[in-house]
């Protein structure tokens, strides 16, 4: 059985979200050319002795290395995995994906451009591009970015989750836009309510331009509170 592991690597673009996809280049493996989710294989034989990749421990270390490879960087968010399977996924046989939609800051985003890779092989596409078809996939991965977003979009209001894709220190204009990216209004006011007064964000003690050093009215900047997913007990807004 072929078991890989698939990244939906999201970002805040300009316009709007988009997702990382990189190009099947090896000739000889199915649907070459097409573009596809960053993913590879779980290794279960340790093949170093014969110049291959050592045995992956779990799946932990697999999506490491997997992430290492081909986005080079880890992403600052990971979901919880999404298992999909069947005997179609892959001509060469029965397939199974772990699938984790990821959110990526700018400091992700940093270090993929950094890694010399040319657009060619990785690519950022608007994501509304993957969900109205205007861009075809290998295999299903279409379907399981369409997935992902299904299951994101249902977390954003009930989760801290889309301030994981905001760089380290954020301000509440940065939540503001962020959230309108993912479909969801929120405002001033319920940013203070629902997110500073609980703790899930808190104040990094400094002030910033709200126009980021173009000048403009001081604004307070603020980090996330915890490392980890908060739950809401009702809907956001």
């Amino acid at each position: 059985m072929i078991v890989t592991i698939d990244m939906i690597c999201l970002r805040l673009g300009d316009d709007g979200l988009e997702t990382l996809l990189i190009k099947r280049n090896n000739p000889d493996r199915p649907e070459h050319g097409l573009w596809s989710i960053p993913g590879g294989f779980v290794f279960e034989q340790d093949l170093s002795n014969q110049g291959g990749q050592q045995a992956d421990q779990d799946f932990d270390a697999a999506r490491k290395r997997i992430c290492r490879q081909k986005i080079h960087t880890y992403p600052n968010f990971i979901s919880q995995p999404m298992v999909e399977g069947n005997p179609k996924r892959d001509p060469e046989g029965w397939s199974v994906t772990i699938a984790h939609y990821a959110l990526l800051n700018q400091a992700n985003v940093e270090q993929i451009e950094n890694s010399g890779l040319c657009r060619e092989q990785l690519r950022w596409f608007p994501l509304t591009t993957i969900l109205d078809d205007q861009l075809a996939l290998a295999f299903d991965h279409a379907d399981l970015i369409k997935l992902a977003w299904k299951k994101l979009r249902a977390a954003i209001e009930y989760t801290s989750v889309a301030l994981f894709a905001l760089d380290k220190e954020f301000l509440v204009s940065d939540i503001i836009a962020a959230y309108a990216k993912f479909g969801v209004e929120v405002n001033r006011m319920t940013v203070k309510r629902r997110l500073i007064d609980t703790g899930v964000i808190i104040s990094a003690n400094k002030m910033a331009s709200t126009n980021r050093g173009k000048g403009g009215k001081p604004a307070q900047v603020y980090s996330l509170g915890e490392k980890c997913v908060t739950y809401f007990q009702t809907c956001l807004r």
